[in-house]
């Protein structure tokens, strides 16, 4: 048994060490003395060139924040490629919140439109019903400001009529 898991020790010791240092470590970059330096954290400010970043190609970059200046001290226009390297690049718990926030926001502006045809649906409804009524005669009355209802008559009923049907031509065309 001891001599089972000894085995067994030696061939998980094997295989880490035949796996490439780079497979864990996510940046490499060369320190001041010109050493090969692999980790999972970024590298300090401090360091010029770095071999690679997580999410990037393989190649030697400079940082932005390490850019070159120009005559004036301002930074210097990056190229493209620097552009593409200096993008940060999101994790994907961040990439599927993005596109979940995305989602979630169509969502509710989808239901907001369909909520409100469907109130303007009721309310073209509503005004053409009480305008065939008023056409047909059916006895029909508005507020006055003491409380009080007063039955429209000849003119008002026609005023209605006018009223009522330009309505309906401009909000339910």
């Amino acid at each position: 048994m001891i001599r089972s898991s000894a085995l067994s020790l030696s061939l998980l010791a094997a295989a880490l060490a035949a796996m490439p240092a780079s497979a864990s470590a996510q940046w490499q970059w060369r320190d001041a003395n010109g050493r090969m330096v692999y980790s999972d954290v970024p590298p300090p400010p401090s360091v010029t060139h770095i071999v690679r970043a997580p999410g990037q190609a393989a190649g030697e970059y400079r940082p932005v924040e390490n850019a070159p200046a120009s005559a004036e001290g301002a930074p210097a226009k990056l190229t493209a490629a620097e552009k593409a390297v200096a993008a940060p690049v999101p994790t994907p718990e961040e990439a599927f919140q993005k596109r979940r926030a995305e989602r979630i926001k169509t969502a509710a502006e989808e239901a907001r439109k369909e909520q409100e045809a469907g109130e303007r649906a009721t309310r073209c409804a509503e005004l053409r019903n009480y305008a065939n009524g008023l056409q047909q005669g059916t006895r029909a009355g508005v507020m006055t400001a003491d409380g009080s209802v007063q039955h429209l008559v000849g003119e008002q009923r026609q005023a209605e009529i006018v009223k009522t049907n330009a309505s309906i031509e401009k909000d339910c065309s």
